[in-house]
């Protein structure tokens, strides 16, 4: 049975992009270049700035990434995943735009959490995602709680998201360890890295005591089992 082509709505940001494409490929059972599943990529940065337009402070992202999704599959993509938590507040656009199927980011990575039987989790996501409300709602279908940085140290989550993003990587890491201290200190078990820039700042996990949910490489994973099934 031939594999599936795979299309990313990707450019939020780039480097996250890149990043979800390293994890499929190192996901996928191959041995040899014609085993790798074929990728098409829209990397486009012009995508409106997500947590402004869930603020009503920017334009909707809603009609550039249906059009994304619709040249996708006009491209040939069979299956489509978009390595932006907060894009997903706009993924009816995505879905309701094509007729191939939109991997949910938000939704795996809830199931995940549940077949690892996670009681209490913290969510590092950007200050759009949190008042979304998007894994909010999922993990309350669940039964899991959740656990969201004060106001102190969210602004230091959205600095460190920043700094991925701006290639500044001194900033970019400076506040990992507090962060993790303030969320287990909260009762925590683990942690999602709700934003597709946090995988980057939190490479290095080495001293931490508490488990790393990274929906970025649990979407890689998904979307690779759905490509080769």
């Amino acid at each position: 049975m031939a594999k599936k082509v795979i299309g990313i709505l990707g450019g939020m940001g780039p480097e996250a992009t890149v990043d979800f494409m390293s994890k499929i490929i190192y996901n996928t059972p191959a041995k040899i270049d014609q085993e790798h599943l074929r990728i098409l990529v829209d990397n486009n940065p012009q995508v409106p700035d997500r947590t402004k337009a869930i603020s009503k402070e920017g334009e909707s992202c809603g009609p550039v990434l249906a059009e994304m999704a619709r040249n996708l599959e006009k491209w040939g993509a069979d299956l489509l995943a978009m390595p932006c938590n907060t894009a997903h507040y706009f993924a009816d656009f995505i879905t309701e735009a094509v007729k191939i199927p939109f991997v949910n980011m938000i939704e795996e990575t809830a199931n995940t959490l549940v077949e690892n039987g996670v009681k209490k989790v913290a969510l590092f996501a950007t200050d759009g995602t949190l008042r979304a409300g998007l894994y909010h709602q999922k993990l309350q279908e669940t039964g899991i709680e959740l656990v969201v940085p004060s106001e102190e140290y969210q602004e230091k989550v959205m600095r460190t998201i920043a700094g991925v993003k701006a290639g500044d990587y001194k900033t970019a890491t400076a506040y990992k360890a507090e962060l993790v201290d303030h969320v287990v200190a909260r009762g925590a078990e683990a942690i999602i890295l709700g934003c597709t820039e946090l995988p980057i700042a939190f490479k290095d996990r080495e001293g931490f005591n508490i488990t790393f949910y990274d929906p970025t490489d649990i979407l890689a994973k998904a979307v690779v089992k759905k490509a080769i099934e």
